[in-house]
């Protein structure tokens, strides 16, 4: 499933800075911790938020996750 990661901001919740678009059938659950590396950076993020979208019979999601 097409998956996009986002920062999820520390005091509003709102999306934020784009992390990583990944495929992944893995059932992420609010509270799942992750490690995003590209490049140089590297950062954990946990869940906050899972959002999934039906779209013209497609199936994608964003993750919303707070920095640790």
């Amino acid at each position: 499933m097409h998956t996009e990661i986002y920062e999820a901001d520390p005091f509003g919740g709102s999306r934020g800075k784009h992390l990583a678009t990944i495929q992944s059938d893995y059932r992420w659950e609010k509270g799942d911790e992750l490690w995003v590396q590209a490049g140089n950076d590297r950062v954990k993020i946990r869940v906050t938020w899972v959002n999934v979208t039906v779209k013209d019979g497609e199936v994608s999601r964003e993750l919303l996750g707070l920095k640790l």
